[in-house]
């Protein structure tokens, strides 16, 4: 499975996400079978992004999107059923606020 670091900039306030170490040679987010294969994954670890660029105030989006890809919305909350993959029998239960 590749390894993604989850980045936030606290001077623009954007997040992204970063394929460090990807399984195969040219592996990433386009074409990575280890991310699309519907199971449950580890959160990713999370890395204040001092000194490096963001990709879309910084690098003003001429980035490798297989690579890199910007975090729009993190989504929290927990799966009650028999298991934590998608193809398992559950309810996904997202946390809101209102």
């Amino acid at each position: 499975m590749c390894k993604i670091v989850h980045y936030k900039d606290f001077h623009c306030g954007h997040r992204w996400a970063v394929i460090t170490l990807s399984c195969y040679p040219g592996f990433g987010f386009d074409n990575c079978p280890s991310l699309f294969d519907g199971r449950a994954k580890p959160y990713p670890q999370k890395v204040v992004a001092q000194g490096h660029l963001c990709p879309t105030c910084d690098l003003k989006g001429q980035y490798d999107r297989n690579y890199t890809r910007m975090v729009e919305k993190n989504k929290h909350g927990f799966r009650w059923g028999l298991g934590p993959n998608e193809q398992d029998w559950g309810r996904d239960i997202t946390c809101v606020i209102l």
